[in-house]
């Protein structure tokens, strides 16, 4: 087997082998410490000694991957390393055999930190961010789905091409989905998200190791699709069949929830989470204390009079609600978990089961209601700003203006009240003279 000076350089210009598996070189400095490159480029470094008449040989590490302490194994490491290990292999003591029984009763895996250890990480960083919730639990979901096998696995031996074979295997399992955007692949909103999520892992980690995880980014690797941003909103001329067929709705909480949405632009989590606590009735207005972005986005708008006025209906007709024996919970669209618990509806649209598919009434989800908006609010002259904060829209990063001005309420109240006849005059074009306020149907 060939020998080497075994330095940094020697180490760098070692070839992959072309025409073997594995090929092995032996340091002329220090006897028995060697390094071993395979067909992928990985070089490990290896130690090798004569143990009890038979010819061992143990792993030491792979060059530039983070040992347990984060640093990455060089040759200098790897040399002091050997001689420790050489040392024991001299006394008699089979390491491999003492490996394995530790692995067999060790609660973490050799090898380095895991893809689990950097999840874990990444998730005390955004909870300390104040992330919300919500979007803490959807990474939780999607990368203990569609990475269980990785997740326990040294996260340094992640590479770009098994990324890149999980982006594709999630594309090619995805179900087709009612309400997605047909432009765009399908799966490739999910499969985007899950390599984001690696990325975000491995850089949180690679932070903590001051650089142990090395310069490349596994995810990069990874040619994540171009995705088409959904433009669809209600046009003018369906808003009034839109609002007819919300009005047929049997549950009277998704009824209210879902014209609120299209009245404020307001997200669906932020709809749905709606608590008669962070409404000032005085002020007319409503806090959002956790919308995307964390508890650090907190903001406050004012409301129309079709808003105040669902949502008093809402704060009588929930104390009046049969199918709320315990009460709303204080929760403006309450809903009864499986669990008997009381908490905010999961759904504002109904669902709609029959023989041959489930969908959902109405088809436009609320997002294509907080479109809706956005477009009245362009069309009737509102400015970009106040539609940024009407919405909780990021915006500084793009106008280094928007830093320095902060909308007065009443201010915003006047721009909310142009947008609310607007869409009335919108669902209503032949009684525009009527006052706003007419949300809602009969109570059932």
């Amino acid at each position: 087997m060939p020998t080497i000076r075994l330095n940094e350089k020697t180490l760098a210009d070692l070839a992959t082998p072309a025409d073997c598996a594995q090929a092995y070189y032996w340091d002329t400095e220090l006897l028995g410490l060697g390094v071993v490159v395979g067909r992928t480029g990985a070089k490990t470094f290896v130690a090798r000694a004569w143990v009890n008449g038979k010819n061992r040989r143990v792993k030491i590490g792979i060059a530039g991957r983070p040992r347990s302490d984060g640093h990455p194994w060089s040759v200098t490491l790897a040399r002091a390393e050997a001689k420790k290990l050489l040392g024991k292999m001299s006394e008699g003591l089979d390491l491999n055999a003492e490996r394995r029984e530790q692995r067999a009763t060790a609660d973490e895996p050799a090898g380095g930190p895991t893809l689990r250890d950097a999840y874990t990480v990444h998730l005390e960083k955004m909870r300390k961010r104040n992330r919300s919730e919500q979007t803490i639990a959807t990474m939780k979901k999607e990368v203990e789905k569609y990475l269980p096998d990785w997740l326990d696995r040294p996260i340094a031996e992640l590479r770009g091409a098994e990324l890149i074979k999980i982006h594709e295997r999630i594309k090619a399992s995805a179900r087709p989905r009612e309400g997605t955007n047909p432009n765009n692949e399908r799966g490739a909103p999910l499969a985007n998200r899950v390599i984001a999520h690696v990325s975000a892992c491995w850089n949180t980690l690679n932070k903590k190791l001051e650089g142990g995880l090395g310069t490349w980014n596994p995810a990069k690797t990874v040619d994540k699709d171009r995705l088409t941003a959904k433009r669809e909103r209600v046009a003018d001329a369906d808003l009034p069949d839109w609002y007819a067929r919300v009005q047929t709705m049997r549950n009277p909480i998704q009824r209210d929830g879902l014209v609120l949405a299209l009245f404020t632009g307001l997200r669906s989590e932020d709809v749905r989470s709606i608590r008669f606590e962070h409404v000032d009735w005085s002020e007319r207005s409503l806090l959002l204390p956790d919308p995307k972005g964390g508890v650090e986005r907190a903001f406050k708008i004012p409301l129309s009079k079709t808003c105040l006025d669902i949502l008093r209906r809402r704060q009588t007709k929930n104390a009046e609600s049969p199918v709320l024996p315990a009460g709303d919970g204080g929760f403006a669209f309450p809903a009864i978990n499986g669990a008997g618990e009381v908490g905010p509806i999961s759904d504002l649209r109904q669902q709609v089961h029959d023989k041959n598919k489930h969908s959902r009434f109405p088809a436009e989800d609320v997002h294509t209601l907080r479109r809706t908006y956005e477009a009245v609010a362009h069309e009737v002259g509102i400015s970009e700003l106040d539609q940024h904060v009407l919405t909780n829209h990021a915006y500084a990063s793009h106008n280094v203006n928007a830093t320095y001005i902060a909308q007065a309420l009443p201010h915003l109240a006047r721009c909310q009240a142009t947008i609310e006849a607007a869409l009335w005059k919108r669902i209503e074009p032949k009684r525009r003279g009527r006052s706003s306020g007419r949300a809602g149907g009969a109570e059932s």
